[in-house]
């Protein structure tokens, strides 16, 4: 079995098979162990997206984190997983670890982070938006319970680091480290970013056709009705 292909498979059919991994009710383990299997792929998981690429063990921790994921799945899906992926490791990394463009960092996002900017499409758009200045930790901490910010689920130390999911606050939010804008707190609201973090961050930071710009890049520039305005047209004039 190639395990990184079946963790990249069940990310790609992550609408499918998510429930079954969340639930833990449907498995192969019957559920009355299902919550100490649930557990310890949340803990495979972190412990496998904490290694490098070519860390020694990283496939036995991959092996290790498919097998709680078959358990969690109705059997005639893991049968059907691990014959679509049963050949062993023998080409290149990148391409045996990935599956339709997914990866196992992506099942990780899904599970540990909540995070949905996964695959071939959207995970590029998470990495961008991740690539932007956050806020550091003291800051981030700080502000943990101030109301109507982007927070961002990703890994910590960046985008591709880290073993715990961490929220991280883009800092364009801000006019200096203590205080937010106010438009962007009522912009966010209107997008509605405590439901979709990653849509309001895309907005603001790529180019608005309608503003010529990215909509941060006119924060502090008087044009605070006009972001209003654009950002209520979006949700209510289509």
């Amino acid at each position: 079995m190639n395990p990184y292909r079946v963790l990249a498979a069940v990310a790609a059919d992550w609408g499918r098979l998510g429930p079954y991994l969340r639930r833990g009710t449907e498995g192969t383990a019957g559920a009355e162990d299902a919550a100490g299997i649930l557990n310890g792929l949340s803990s495979a998981l972190r412990s496998l997206r904490s290694m490098e690429r070519h860390a020694p063990g990283r496939t036995a921790a991959a092996g290790e984190t498919a097998r709680f994921v078959l358990a969690l799945l109705p059997p005639a899906e893991a049968e059907r997983l691990v014959a679509a992926h049963s050949g062993r490791l023998a080409g290149t990394v990148t391409e045996e670890e990935t599956y339709a463009g997914f990866t196992a960092a992506d099942l990780a996002f899904l599970l540990l982070d909540d995070n949905p900017m996964v695959g071939p499409l959207l995970g590029p758009v998470r990495e961008r938006l991740l690539s932007y200045p956050m806020l550091d930790d003291w800051a981030a901490e700080a502000h943990a319970r101030t109301p109507g910010l982007i927070r961002l689920r990703g890994e910590s130390g960046g985008p591709a680091s880290g073993a715990r999911g961490v929220d991280r606050i883009p800092s364009f939010q801000f006019s200096d480290a203590a205080t937010p804008w106010p438009v962007v707190v009522t912009v966010n609201g209107l997008l509605d970013a405590a439901r979709d973090p990653w849509g309001a961050a895309d907005w603001w930071l790529s180019a608005n056709g309608y503003l010529g710009v990215a909509p941060a890049e006119l924060l502090g520039g008087g044009q605070d009705g006009q972001l209003t305005g654009t950002a209520r047209y979006l949700v209510e004039g289509e």
